[in-house]
């Protein structure tokens, strides 16, 4: 019994491939199948034709658009004689004889021209080359030399070198090059190798075939009467052209075996540009969002409380348990918590950040732990929570002091190494996640009041590290005026404007209630309101510089500075400060080694 493959070439004549019983066939757009297409529709590896318990077999192998036999959608289905299949636009009749002089005509792997039209070779040949891919070592070096090479790259242009230059000294070609659409049916030369100044010759409506039908083409006619051999092979990723390579020689035709390399090196050097350029585009948007909140990336000072703060954070980023930066709002405690994580053994992996504060309370388990569809009205769809997405990283969580009793028990059992269960589940996950959580609250005073469980709070603070407000770092101030004043001038196009003394003097004096973040805004917007030639101090739009006039109301930070000038009194004799404060000894000693407060 012969079975073959029958359909209809543009030229209206009929062709067969030959079905081997003995070896699958494969049917896809791919260089590596037996019957290759050219059908934009079909899938790179589209199914399979196998011989198996004395039948032949069809398999869709997860393609795009699916394989029909007889007009029905299929996965797996067994063949009969005169069956009919259909990928994509291309027809192809299952037929099975008893005779055996049935014309062994097969289909190549290699195709140039229109849907369903085929360059003809012969069955042995095609077999050969690709048993010799496989084999090969030298080749199987190469891609896997090329393979790493992709892996290290960080640029679009930097991969593309290195696929060029791999490609001209294993196919021992003369000129190889990255040919992409310019737009408007113009063609544009990426790279070229050696770039001599002189463009390999083309035949540019080949080129342009190859680019948009996704087509591999190659000469295999004497190069004394026409000229140099060529091999065009297509560069695609999720069926989106992204150009062809072109390699070009004098000597011989490119065999079988170099054109199944230069695919593979295609379709390696398309993977690595999609990422890489991904990459690129994600570090630009970053940069810009850095940009557009100026966003120093590093924590910028020089002053004490600065300094011990960077100190106390190198050890902390390098242990492993739970984080709680405390610090008034505004003083940059999520800067904080980026630098403990960008520090850590998990910097590689994601730092997710969500505010507590801003998720409505009967969402925040929700957005922490996830969903299941119709666990709530509205919930559509499965939820994976914040928990889940950070697995093997960071998740920074702000004021958490908001977060609900209900919620703080599921972090707790999550802190300790227990699964969780997201609303509405039946089954439990697993996440391995480092905390890192903050507050602008006294969060002994919630424990207290019942409003913070106390176990999760010993839980949290396991390392703690406070951020000085802006009032007691004096040093950094004017560092940090000129930071987002460059910053900001940058962002505005105004790179002339300058600060005038009356106006810094002015920043210097304000006792900066809002910390760093409203010193960011006031900068911001003096940028943008001031004419030229400099911001003057009306443009900064403070009121009661320089005056001591009660900028908060915080019982703890009047306390801080009350001991603070007590001790300035007293020339840092802790005694007779606390007799001007009316406290005992041991309790002006504790307070000043809770608020960390240095004595001259």
């Amino acid at each position: 019994m012969v079975a073959f493959l029958t359909f209809n070439a543009a030229d209206g004549k009929q062709k067969q491939f030959h079905l081997d019983p003995d070896r699958p066939s494969h049917i896809g757009r791919a260089v590596g199948c037996e019957v290759m297409l050219s059908d934009p529709n079909a899938s790179r590896y589209h199914a399979v034709l196998y011989y198996e318990d004395h039948s032949w077999h069809l398999r869709d192998t997860d393609s795009r658009n699916g394989t029909l036999v007889n007009g029905g959608k299929v996965d797996t289905v067994r063949l009969a004689d005169h069956n009919e299949i259909v990928i994509g636009k291309t027809v192809l009749r299952f037929s099975e004889t008893n005779e055996e002089s049935v014309a062994d005509q097969a289909l190549s792997q290699t195709v140039y021209g229109d849907v369903g039209t085929w360059k003809d070779s012969q069955p042995d040949s095609i077999r050969e080359s690709s048993d010799k891919l496989v084999q090969d070592p030298n080749h199987l070096l190469d891609l896997y030399q090329l393979s790493v090479a992709l892996l290290d790259g960080n640029k679009p242009d930097e991969i593309v070198e290195t696929t060029l230059e791999l490609l001209k000294q294993t196919t021992q070609s003369q000129q190889v090059a990255l040919i992409v659409d310019g737009g408007e049916g113009r063609l544009k030369v990426r790279r070229q190798i050696p770039d001599a100044g002189v463009l390999m010759q083309l035949d540019r409506g080949r080129v342009r075939r190859v680019i948009r039908h996704q087509e591999t083409f190659y000469s295999d006619f004497d190069a004394t009467d026409s000229g140099p051999f060529h091999l065009m092979v297509p560069l695609s990723r999720n069926d989106i052209s992204l150009g062809a390579l072109v390699m070009q020689r004098a000597e011989e035709p490119f065999d079988n075996q170099i054109r199944d390399l230069s695919a593979a090196a295609a379709s390696l050097l398309a993977i690595g540009m999609s990422r890489t350029s991904l990459t690129e585009n994600l570090l630009a948007e970053n940069k810009r969002i850095a940009d557009r909140n100026a966003d120093q990336g590093e924590l910028l000072g020089e002053s004490r409380p600065m300094v011990r703060l960077k100190e106390r954070l190198a050890r902390v980023a390098s242990a492993s348990g739970s984080v709680l930066i405390r610090g008034e709002s505004g003083s940059g405690k999520e800067l904080v918590a980026r630098a403990v994580h960008a520090a850590s053994n998990r910097a590689d992996r994601p730092m997710l950040s969500v505010n507590c504060a801003a998720i409505p309370q009967d969402l925040i388990e929700s957005q922490l732990f996830g969903h299941r569809r119709g666990a709530f009205t509205g919930a559509d769809n499965d939820h994976d929570g914040l928990f889940k997405q950070a697995d093997q990283g960071t998740l920074f969580l702000d004021e958490i002091g908001e977060l609900t009793l209900e919620g703080q028990a599921k972090m707790l059992r999550i802190l300790e190494g227990h699964p969780f269960l997201p609303v509405g589940a039946t089954s439990q996950v697993n996440v391995d996640v480092r905390v890192i959580a903050a507050t602008n609250r006294d969060l002994a005073e919630f424990v207290r009041d019942g409003r913070f469980r106390e176990d999760l709070f010993y839980r949290l603070s396991v390392f703690e590290l406070i951020v000085p407000p802006l009032r007691d770092r004096d040093q950094d101030l004017n560092l940090l005026i000129d930071h987002f004043l460059s910053t900001f001038k940058r962002q505005h196009g105004r790179p002339n404007l300058e600060l005038s003394q009356a106006a810094r003097q002015q920043l210097v004096q304000y006792p900066w209630p809002g910390n760093v973040r409203q010193l960011r805004n006031v900068i911001d917007s003096a940028v943008v309101m001031a004419d030229e030639p400099a911001i003057t101090a009306d443009d900064l739009g403070l009121r009661d510089a320089g005056n001591s006039q009660l900028d908060t109301l915080r019982i703890d930070q009047w306390e801080k500075r009350l001991i603070q000038q007590a001790l300035d009194r007293t020339q840092g004799n802790v005694p007779d400060a606390a007799k001007l404060l009316g406290i005992s000894r041991a309790t002006a000693y504790r307070k000043i080694a809770d608020y960390e407060i240095e004595r001259k």
